[in-house]
């Protein structure tokens, strides 16, 4: 009768397995073994029978049902593989998620790079473009100043050779202002020498120096003596002379008249 149950050498592997793999499998398999335990012992029929005498007949005993056990049995293996098949797909989660959070760490990793080495070429790019701005500018300011003293250059020596040209011009002016004047200074003595009569009692050898302001056409504007010969007379009869002379012969050339504007000349009285 009880070669039917399970022997504790027999079921201590899956005891001990169960143990390691999930505790919580132990205690199921305790119960069920206590509800074999319990269904074994109401099974058996314990009400004593009465044996006559010089009989010989074994006693009948209930057996344990071999397949309710087995499939108690089989529940157990199934429940226990379910439990192995769960934990085992946790793993694989485990290990998968370990690997995605891997593969995860890797690629923001090289994001992290690619966006390291981006920013590095983008600041190098910015200091090449400065320092080619830096370097552009200071050609430009290079070329400015030379521009700028080559100007400068250029402007002195073109006034340089305008003040040249200005200085030739005035001696050339000057020039043919003396020469003009020379020409036309005795003919303008003259028209006086025509007009002047010499004062009562005047001494002979007198001469004066006046200055005579004239306007276009030689009209005479006015008459001074500014370095006198000695004889208010006479200076007065000078005066009153280039006033009636008035107008003076002048060139012909309008662009002469500046240089006799005012006109200064001794004037010494034929004897």
């Amino acid at each position: 009768m009880w070669g039917w149950l399970p022997s504790r050498r027999s079921s201590s592997p899956f005891m001990w397995q169960a143990v390691r793999e999930n505790p919580r499998a132990v205690i199921y398999a305790v119960l069920m073994h206590l509800v074999l335990l319990l269904l074994l012992v109401f099974s058996l029929d314990w009400t004593p029978k009465a044996i006559k005498p010089g009989s010989n007949k074994p006693i009948q005993a209930q057996l344990v049902d071999v397949s309710k056990l087995k499939a108690i049995e089989e529940k157990k293996q199934a429940e226990q593989q379910r439990i192995k098949e769960e934990k085992r797909k946790l793993e694989q989660q485990k290990l998968r998620k370990a690997e995605a959070e891997r593969n995860k760490k890797i690629e923001e990793d090289k994001k992290r790079k690619a966006e390291a080495e981006r920013t590095k070429k983008a600041e190098q790019e910015k200091k090449r473009k400065a320092e080619a701005e830096r370097k552009k500018k200071a050609e430009q300011e290079k070329k400015r100043k030379a521009e700028a003293e080559r100007k400068k250059k250029a402007e002195a020596e073109a006034a340089r050779r305008k003040e040249a040209e200005q200085a030739l011009q005035a001696q050339l002016a000057e020039e043919q202002a003396q020469h003009a004047l020379s020409e036309y200074i005795p003919h303008i003595q003259a028209k006086i020498q025509r007009n002047w009569l010499r004062p009562p009692g005047s001494s002979a050898g007198l001469s004066c120096l006046i200055l005579v302001k004239l306007i276009p056409g030689g009209e005479v504007v006015d008459a001074k003596v500014v370095r006198s010969s000695g004889d208010p007379l006479f200076d007065r009869s000078v005066e009153t002379a280039v006033l009636k002379a008035s107008p003076l012969p002048l060139p012909q050339d309008t662009a002469m008249f500046k240089h006799f504007r005012e006109i200064q000349f001794v004037f010494i009285p034929d004897e």
